[in-house]
């Protein structure tokens, strides 16, 4: 991360990246949010290397919490009742029904949150590396 940070790539880019790897990390893409990552931050002119590290948000300790915020935040947007088991989780009306709550709940409630996130690292990430950059500037005597 030093190296990235004290990179010739602006901190626009820098902290572009992030929020683009941020962003898919926070989506349910089951693994392939780095494939996801790299032509987007390659599109908008990021830094591939921090795009790739953003995805790192979402990981087996992070990525169960995260989702299922994501699908609260949907539930509630879209009114969705709790996720009813009693029925069985093997019949094929409960498995139906529940497909649907966690696919269009969990997306749009994991796309709002990706948003959210994604933008908040951005604005830390560029503060940050500006700030390290200009307290290793003032070190080295401003070269």
């Amino acid at each position: 991360a030093r190296s990235l940070i004290g990179s010739n790539d602006s901190p626009e880019r820098i902290a572009r990246g992030v929020a683009i790897g941020v962003f898919w990390g926070v989506l349910p893409t089951f693994g392939f949010a780095i494939l996801f990552s790299v032509p987007t931050a390659f599109l908008l002119k990021a830094n591939r290397l921090s795009a790739i590290l953003g995805t790192f948000i979402s990981n087996p300790l992070t990525g169960f919490f995260i989702w299922s915020f994501g699908y609260k935040i949907g539930q509630q947007i879209l009114g969705l009742p709790p996720v009813d088991f009693s029925g069985g989780l093997f019949k094929l009306q409960s498995l139906l029904n529940l497909s649907k709550a966690f696919l269009v709940g969990g997306f749009l409630g994991n796309f709002i949150l990706a948003i959210g996130i994604s933008l908040l690292s951005y604005l830390v990430v560029l503060k940050v590396v500006a700030y390290y950059r200009r307290k290793h500037s003032s070190r080295s005597g401003g070269s």
